[in-house]
């Protein structure tokens, strides 16, 4: 009876441990319903084909002083040539642990060229980013087409010339770390999530090349 009784006990307690859940997404469709557009205005294009996303902006020298403005997290009114975004509503809990993962290619790492990670995503004009350039890297929040919060610090790359990378978001519930090829180049604390959307962000003439994306529920 003793045995009977310890038996069943092991039996409750493994049907309760909880294992990580992944989806991969390998562009092969466009399963995760990625907002995709040819070229729209000076604008840019995101794009699903031959198993790739492509991202695209179409910037101009003369917004360089735009980029710099809001990196520099002075509170800046999105504007029609500022950045390109695209995204999806991930396979998530957003308010449990979890971690995503993408595969990408980056046009060229430059002042005047940024690219980023999107999250929390609401609308257009209502998300959080990751975001960098050659020389810094910054968490921006977007509140109703503005930036409402910035955090920024400067960063050196091993190497600039390396374009090939892998974008690790994880947040544990109270933090969330931003890692470029296990690198950790900005933390973040008490953020709360609230939305799904995620994706991808291009400033300037940049392109972002993702081939594969893993989602992970902690």
């Amino acid at each position: 009876m003793k045995r009977t009784f310890l038996s069943l006990c092991m039996m409750v307690a493994l049907s309760t441990i909880s294992y990580a859940q992944s989806f991969v997404d390998t562009f092969d469709a466009n399963s995760l319903g990625w907002t995709e557009s040819a070229f729209e205005s000076n604008k840019g294009s995101a794009i699903i084909d031959k198993g790739v996303l492509t991202i695209k902006s179409k910037g101009e020298n003369k917004a360089a002083g735009a980029i710099l403005t809001a990196m520099s997290g002075v509170a800046t009114k999105v504007g029609e040539n500022t950045f390109f975004e695209t995204h999806c509503y991930a396979p998530l809990d957003v308010k449990k642990p979890f971690e995503v993962i993408a595969n990408v290619k980056v046009d060229k790492l430059a002042n005047d060229r940024v690219c980023g990670f999107v999250f929390n995503y609401k609308d257009g004009g209502n998300f959080y980013c990751f975001n960098f350039n050659d020389e810094m890297v910054n968490f921006t929040r977007y509140v109703d087409n503005r930036v409402v919060g910035n955090i920024s610090q400067g960063i050196k790359w091993p190497s600039k010339k390396k374009l090939e990378q892998v974008w690790k978001l994880v947040c544990d519930g109270d933090v969330l770390s931003f890692f470029v090829d296990d690198m950790e180049i900005l933390k973040v604390r008490y953020m709360p999530l609230d939305f799904s959307g995620i994706g991808f962000y291009t400033f300037g003439k940049q392109t972002l090349v993702v081939d594969e994306m893993t989602f992970t529920q902690n």
